[in-house]
């Protein structure tokens, strides 16, 4: 995995109005694939600067962020928003099996050279969903930014790669929810068109999320 170069210009993008726009999404996608519920324990393995992390516990979640960048967690705690921060690898996390309701990886898998074995660590964390946000290569985001500033190094995935992955997991996963966001990346009115119109019919969006639910049909939300 690799750490922020510069954990205040990371953090800067989602300032800007394109940024803010492209986050909510990704956020709404998540929320409603996983049925996050307030009061309930999220690991954000793979946090970074935190950003996603407090916008979990701003919904109400109960919130820990994991990352072996100690200097992005460092700009973490200093934006506050009641995360517990800790240092450390995804791969090898440093918590007990079902310390989380949720266990979730935002863009940080996209860093990892094999993502089947670092979902095997964090499965097991998770007493309930474990819910992948993807940079997804059948976009017209991967045609425009692979490879450019913040997506250099970044591995583009597709829902089959993802789904693979999850097939390897033990137990297996009693349900799998998958969906798309972000279908036009520019963030102007024509996107946010867009988005309102298509964004949960057509699954070309720039932001891929899939969630896994643990064998518990309880806990599975209906489509």
């Amino acid at each position: 995995m690799t750490g922020c170069t510069d954990p205040a210009a990371y953090e800067a993008w989602y300032g800007t109005a394109r940024g803010r726009w492209i986050a909510a999404r990704e956020l709404v996608l998540m929320l409603r694939l996983a049925g996050l519920r307030p009061g309930e324990r999220l690991l954000d393995a793979g946090c970074g600067t935190g950003h996603f992390s407090r916008a979990f516990a701003a919904s109400g979640l109960e919130v820990t962020g994991l990352d072996p960048d100690a200097r992005a967690l460092a700009y973490a705690r200093r934006l506050g928003g009641h995360v517990r921060y800790v240092v450390g690898d995804m791969r090898a996390p440093p918590f007990a099996p079902g310390r989380f309701d949720h266990v979730a990886a935002v863009t940080s898998l996209c860093f990892v050279e094999r993502p089947a074995e670092a979902l095997a660590a964090l499965w097991p964390l998770a007493r309930r969903t474990l819910v992948l946000g993807l940079l997804h290569r059948r976009s017209l985001l991967y045609l425009r930014k692979r490879g450019r500033g913040g997506y250099a190094g970044a591995r583009w995935d597709t829902r089959a790669e993802a789904l693979a992955w999850l097939r390897t997991l033990r137990p297996a996963p009693a349900r799998v929810r998958w969906g798309t966001a972000v279908l036009l990346p520019g963030g102007g009115p024509l996107a946010h068109l867009a988005e309102r119109l298509l964004g949960g019919l057509l699954p070309w969006g720039g932001f891929l999320a899939v969630a896994a639910y643990r064998p518990d049909p309880e806990r599975t939300p209906k489509a």
